[in-house]
């Protein structure tokens, strides 16, 4: 989201050069209501960083690098996403993460799901492995930065546990 901001700034500055003052207060308001995430993130990559997790699709994927989290299944998650199943020997691998606990959370994208990615939640919890509800969208009455602190509270949760 700070790459985007930037370049979002540079570009109105570009096409509004009048209000280019504006544009740089408004992003240098933007960096100041990330920094307790940006500060969130820090403290739990320190913590948890090299920590593997999977997830039935790659919707936490940028936070999960992020946080230095050692994301496991990834072309299992890349045909879900993609609307395809996934491969015998991918589900048969996410499966034997999961019943050998050689993961800590199992990320759940919250706003979808079908019956294999389903059977996957079943299987993580029925080993006691946390899933973590994720989301693609930003929920209704939440800011950015909410609901990134909603999820990252969620994880962090969940992987104290252990």
């Amino acid at each position: 989201m700070p790459a985007f901001a930037q370049t979002l700034a540079a570009a109105l500055s570009r096409l509004d050069p009048a209000h280019r003052a504006f544009y740089a207060a408004r992003l240098d308001a933007f960096r100041a209501a990330m920094k307790p995430l940006n500060d969130r993130v820090a403290a739990l990559r320190a913590r948890y960083a090299g920590t593997p997790v999977t997830a039935t699709e790659p919707v936490f994927g940028y936070m999960a690098a992020a946080l230095g989290l050692k994301m496991r299944n990834a072309g299992f998650q890349l045909a879900v996403m993609n609307g395809t199943e996934p491969s015998a020997r991918d589900i048969a691998a996410f499966e034997t993460d999961l019943r050998r606990r050689a993961v800590r959370a199992l990320f759940y994208n919250d706003q979808t799901g079908d019956k294999l990615t389903q059977r996957m939640r079943v299987l993580a919890r029925a080993a006691g492995i946390p899933v973590i509800g994720v989301s693609e969208t930003e929920p209704e009455g939440k800011n950015y930065q909410e609901w990134m602190l909603s999820q990252l509270d969620a994880l962090d949760q969940a992987l104290r546990k252990k």
